[in-house]
C-alpha cells in the first residue's frame, strides 16, 4: 500500500484553530487601515483646533489681566482665569531674561513637566516664535507662546523706549502651559468602531475560510469516501472489491480511510480463502461462473489431445411468473429465489456427466462432455422436457404448499470443432443459437397426483 509521506496531515481541531488565527489576522490587518486611516485625519484636525484654542484662551487671558503691567497681582489672575477655563492644565509664566529681577519667579526643571516647560521657554526666548509639542501617547499638548509688547504697552515703559529695550513686538516673556488634548471622546469612538469592524470582518472572514476548510477538508472527503463505498462489491459471486487506499490532510477522516482499507483487505482474505474451498453454489447446487472457464479450458485441452467431441448448452432465462402466494411471499423476501430454483431443476435434471453453471443471472450453461452436434441438439431438445417435468425433490409431501413458476426459456448450443476450437469462439456461437431459437415455457413444479 503506497502512502504519501510528505502529506501533511492535522486534526479538524488545529485546521480550525489555524483558520480562526488566519481570520483574527485578515480582519486586523483590513479593520486596521479602515479605522486608522480615517482616525489620523481626525485626531491632526482635533490636535489643531485643541492647540488654536488653547492659544485663544491663552493670549485673550493675557490680554485681559497684563495690560496694566507685570505684577504678582495680574500673574495670579491670569493663572485664575486659565485654570477656570482649561481645569486640567499645568501653566507658568516667566518674564524674558533681560526683564527678570532678582524676586522674578523662573522655573526650577526639578520634575518632567517644570523640565518640559523650562526647555520650551528657552526655545521661545531664543526664537522669538510659538511652540507646540503634541504627545499622542501620553494625551498631551505642551505649548510655548510668546508674550510680546503692544503699543498700549509702550506708555509704561517710556525709558526702555527710549533706550531701544521695549519696542512693539519685543519679547516680554513667555507662557508656558501642558492640557490634556481633548480626544478622549475620538479615542473611544474609534475603538468602538473598530472593534465593530474587525467582529464583522471576522464573521466574513472566518465563515469563508471556515466554509471552504469544511468543504474541501471533511465534505468533499467525506463524499468522496462515500462514492468509493458505494462502489465496493462485496457479493459472493462477484468478489471484486474496487478500493484503493487514499491518504487524507484531515487526521479524522484518513483513520476512516485507513479503517475501511484494513476491512477490506481482511475480506478479501477471507474470499480468497473462501474461494479455494467452495466450488458449488450452496443453495442451487451449480458450479459458481469462476470454475466455468477451468471447466471449458479443460474440456478444450481434452478435446485436442484425444479428438473427443463436446459442446456447449446455454440456457436464457427469459421470463420468470410466480403463479401462487407461497412464491409471491417468497420472492418479497429474497427476490433472487426464483433464479435459484430454476438453477435447482437444472442441476437436478441434468446428465450426471453434464456439468451446469450459472454465468449470471438470468444465464445458465452446461458443458456436455464426448457429444457432438448431434447429441448437443437431442440435448437441447430433451432439456425442455426434463424442464417441464422435473420430479420434485425427495421427501416433499404432496400435501404441502410449494411456490409454483412459470418459467419461459430459450436454449442455444455449440459443439467444439476445427473452426470452433476456443471458449471465446464457443460461446460465440452457442449465443447465437440461443438468440435464434424459438421462446418455450413450462410451469414448476409438475402437476400432484393423488
Amino acid at each position: 500500500m503506497m502512502f504519501n509521506q510528505n502529506l501533511k496531515q492535522f486534526t479538524f481541531s488545529t485546521l480550525l484553530l489555524k483558520q480562526i488565527f488566519i481570520a483574527i489576522g485578515l480582519s486586523f490587518a483590513i479593520a486596521l487601515p479602515l479605522v486608522a486611516v480615517p482616525g489620523y485625519f481626525v485626531l491632526k484636525h482635533n490636535i489643531s483646533s485643541d492647540i488654536a484654542s488653547i492659544e485663544d484662551l491663552s493670549y485673550q487671558s493675557v490680554n485681559e489681566h497684563l495690560g496694566t503691567g507685570w505684577q504678582p497681582y495680574n500673574v495670579d489672575k491670569v493663572y485664575q482665569t486659565l485654570r477656570e477655563k482649561m481645569p486640567n492644565a499645568a501653566f507658568f509664566l516667566q518674564k524674558s531674561p533681560q526683564f527678570l529681577g532678582p524676586e522674578d519667579d523662573v522655573i526650577d526643571p526639578s520634575t518632567p513637566t517644570t523640565a518640559t516647560f523650562k526647555s520650551l521657554v528657552q526655545i521661545v526666548e531664543s526664537t522669538e516664535r510659538r511652540v507646540v509639542n503634541t504627545n499622542v501617547l501620553s494625551g498631551t499638548i505642551s505649548a510655548g507662546l510668546p508674550i510680546i509688547f503692544k503699543n498700549q504697552c509702550l506708555v509704561c515703559h517710556a525709558q526702555q523706549v527710549q533706550s531701544g529695550e521695549v519696542y512693539t513686538g519685543a519679547l516680554a516673556g513667555t507662557l508656558v502651559l501642558q492640557v490634556p488634548m481633548s480626544i478622549e471622546h475620538i479615542s473611544s469612538t474609534s475603538i468602538l468602531v473598530f472593534f465593530f469592524m474587525f467582529l464583522v470582518l471576522f464573521i466574513i472572514v472566518a465563515t469563508v475560510i471556515t466554509n471552504k476548510l469544511v468543504n474541501q477538508n471533511l465534505l468533499h472527503p467525506l463524499a468522496d469516501l462515500n462514492k468509493r463505498v458505494k462502489r465496493l462489491k462485496l457479493s459472493s459471486h462477484e468478489q471484486h472489491i474496487d478500493w484503493q487506499r487514499t491518504p487524507q490532510t484531515m487526521l479524522e477522516i484518513d483513520q476512516i480511510d485507513e479503517s475501511i482499507s484494513d476491512h477490506i483487505q481482511t475480506i478479501q482474505s477471507i474470499y480468497d480463502k473462501l474461494d479455494t474451498l467452495t466450488v458449488t453454489e450452496h443453495d442451487s447446487g451449480l458450479f459458481h461462473n469462476e470454475r466455468y472457464h477451468e471447466v471449458i479450458n479443460y474440456e478444450l485441452f481434452r478435446s485436442r489431445r484425444y479428438h473427443h467431441p463436446f459442446s456447449l448448452i446455454l440456457v436464457k432465462l427469459v421470463k420468470v411468473k410466480v403463479l401462487n402466494a407461497t412464491a409471491k411471499n417468497i420472492d418479497k423476501e429474497d427476490s433472487d429465489s426464483k433464479y435459484m430454483v430454476f438453477g435447482q431443476i437444472l442441476h437436478n435434471d441434468s446428465r450426471e456427466t453434464d456439468l451446469a453453471f450459472r454465468l449470471e443471472e438470468k444465464i445458465f450453461s452446461i458443458i456436455a462432455p464426448v457429444t457432438d452436434e448431434e447429441g448437443a441438439i437431442t440435448l437441447k431438445n430433451d432439456l425442455y422436457e426434463r424442464l417441464s417435468h422435473s420430479a420434485l425433490p425427495a421427501g416433499i409431501s404432496i400435501s404441502t404448499a410449494l411456490p409454483e413458476y412459470q418459467f419461459t426459456i430459450q436454449i442455444g448450443s455449440a459443439t467444439f470443432s476445427e473452426e470452433n476450437n476456443s471458449a471465446q469462439v464457443l460461446m460465440r456461437m452457442a449465443v447465437k443459437d440461443m438468440q435464434e431459437s424459438e421462446m418455450q415455457t413450462g410451469t414448476y413444479p409438475p402437476k400432484k397426483t393423488l
